[in-house]
């Protein structure tokens, strides 16, 4: 068993001390976020103002290391400048923390809140992105109220996405957990989610945070845990998800490396859950389940199709490896097709998908070498989805969603089968 206190700094337990038991608590991973941290302690202070007036509460800014002062802007005043004007106040002591973890993972960073909130023996819980530039009190209010007035153990968020944005969740992390652990769940790696005391007290006794697959995302486990746990999950709309600035925006190489290790890893540890299951069910939802926009971002088409085929050529020894000879046989032939008339069909992504993963189960090779041969994969199926909805409406793009979805789950058989039978290696 894995004893989260123990970790924890001397000086942080102090502080911890202190404070005292809490209803509430808010954690806010850092790293030189200097610039928008009053932004987000202003509206998370706002929202405990208006929505918890009675509750105790804390905030936890758990640094990585920052060199720009992003503690010390965490600890200055808040000037209250909308709550003020409206007369609002709390009747009780807000408290603010700051847990220091020098060159710390993501994982260290969100093992840290989740340690404190079982021991401040919270009763409801969320963490906030420091840079999330467009935090709302409403935001952090629509995370917690489901696990302090409706008894919920995980809030995920929902956002209102630009039609050709959020694509990783949509057309690979969505309709493959959703398949395999039968919860329609959409954001299960977003930087903003809410749980639980109960399910804080129980991933303190989990043996999972120094597993390498999960350091960068770590949510991707408690979520997965929640559900595979048998917690009670919801999903909650907060509003449109402005795109991060390009310090904060990871490439598309560490985008896949990171999420889908982590869910590979999850699928390989939950064997015993999702083994046997078919179809899936639907979460409660509050407010809107999808919400696209008419905003448009920029996509350098042609590079994305040549990094695709360039990828499948230079990679054709470990993709043979990693798939069944049938579905390597269509990817090699799609690479072989004049881009206009690409067509990565959704059959033969979920079978890639499945194979890359009873693949990783079966550790046919490196598995970090064999998430990171993905990529180009995931780069055609991207150009694809551009090529079919360039002119398809939001409701288009959501059937089309939708479809993927449910081929995931009719292939979800088939998966289960390859997973049992170890793939013979080809050389």
């Amino acid at each position: 068993m894995a004893d989260d206190s123990s970790f924890l700094s001397d000086d942080l337990i102090r502080q911890l001390i202190s404070v005292g038991e809490v209803d509430l608590l808010v954690g806010i991973p850092s790293h030189n976020n200097a610039e928008n941290i009053v932004h987000t302690v202003e509206a998370v202070e706002e929202s405990f103002q208006s929505a918890f007036p009675r509750q105790r509460v804390v905030i936890i800014d758990v640094d990585m290391g920052s060199n720009d002062g992003t503690p010390e802007a965490f600890l200055k005043p808040v000037t209250r400048k909308g709550a003020s004007a409206r007369g609002l106040t709390s009747l009780r002591t807000e408290h603010r923390v700051v847990a220091r973890c020098e060159n710390a993972a993501p994982a260290t960073a969100l093992r840290t809140i989740v340690a404190t909130a079982d021991l401040l023996r919270a009763r409801a819980c969320a963490v906030i992105s420091a840079a999330t530039s467009n935090l709302t009190p409403e935001w952090v209010g629509n995370l917690l109220q489901p696990l302090y007035r409706q008894d919920f153990d995980l809030v995920t968020p929902l956002y209102s996405r630009q039609r050709f944005e959020g694509l990783l969740a949509r057309i690979l992390l969505y309709p493959m957990t959703r398949s395999v652990f039968g919860k329609r769940i959409r954001e299960i790696h977003s930087t903003e989610f809410g749980f639980s005391g109960r399910l804080a007290t129980n991933c303190t006794n989990l043996d999972l945070w120094h597993e390498p697959a999960i350091q960068d995302l770590p949510q991707t486990s408690l979520t997965l845990t929640a559900i595979t746990s048998d917690y009670r999950c919801c999903q909650s709309f907060l509003g449109p998800k402005l795109r991060p600035s390009a310090g904060h925006a990871p490439d598309i190489v560490t985008a896949v490396r990171q999420a889908v290790g982590a869910l590979f890893w999850s699928i390989d540890a939950n064997e015993s859950y999702w083994m046997g299951r078919l179809g899936s069910e639907a979460v409660t939802t509050f407010g809107p389940d999808h919400e696209f926009t008419d905003e448009t971002i920029p996509v350098n088409l042609d590079r994305t199709f040549e990094l695709f085929r360039s990828g499948v050529e230079e990679l054709s020894p470990i993709l043979k490896t990693i798939m069944a000879a049938d579905t390597y046989a269509e990817i090699q032939k799609l690479a072989s097709l004049d881009e206009r008339n690409l067509c990565f069909d959704n059959a033969l992504w979920a079978k890639t998908l499945y194979d890359f993963a009873a693949s990783y189960h079966h550790s046919l090779l490196n598995r970090d070498h064999l998430v990171q041969a993905l990529v180009p994969l995931y780069r055609g199926k991207i150009y694809s989805f551009f090529l079919q909805h360039a002119a398809s409406s939001s409701a288009e793009i959501e059937a089309d969603s939708e479809n993927l979805c449910l081929e995931f789950e009719r292939q979800k058989s088939d998966f289960s089968e390859r997973w049992k039978l170890r793939s013979e290696v080809t050389t």
